[in-house]
């Protein structure tokens, strides 16, 4: 294995590090991780310069600080102003299907995300929510999706 690696140029080594921080930004808010993707993004041509690994980690950290400054602060002023809803927060307001019974309280049940099945309560109802129920998600408390019926149309 550390031979296979060492055969791996220098510069994708870096390709695959900035790789790995963007689509870690995904999983975590504030724009930081990407960043650190850019300033792996500007270490790229010194290694296929065949700049010293000193050389290389300066650029890195340059990289990353000048993201952190200039781009970081822009880019979250971007999503605020956007109003772009990111992890949890994008799940509020989103109509799914029950996939094992909501019993009422916080005996809960489970609902169908795009795939994932998450366990769900539903506070404000006194009667069970049947698999394959249409629901409305009004918010969560840690991974718990909270859950409410949508009305039927008449």
């Amino acid at each position: 294995m550390v031979d296979f690696i060492q055969q791996i140029p220098i510069w994708q080594l870096w390709l695959v590090a900035a790789f790995i921080l963007f689509a870690l930004e995904v999983l975590t808010p504030g724009f930081i991780l990407a960043c650190f993707g850019v300033g792996a993004l500007v270490a790229i041509p010194m290694a296929a310069l065949g700049l010293s690994w000193l050389i290389q980690i300066i650029a890195f950290c340059i990289g990353s600080l000048l993201a952190l400054w200039l781009l970081q602060p822009l880019m979250c002023r971007w999503f605020q102003f956007h109003d772009t809803k990111t992890g949890m927060d994008a799940l509020i307001g989103r109509r799914v299907f029950v996939s094992e019974e909501i019993l009422p309280g916080d005996a809960g049940g489970r609902v169908a995300v795009d795939g994932d099945s998450w366990r769900a309560v539903a506070h404000e109802t006194t009667e069970p929510i049947p698999a394959g129920t249409e629901v409305r998600i009004r918010g969560y408390q840690s991974l718990v999706l909270e859950v409410e019926p949508l009305m039927p149309h008449h």
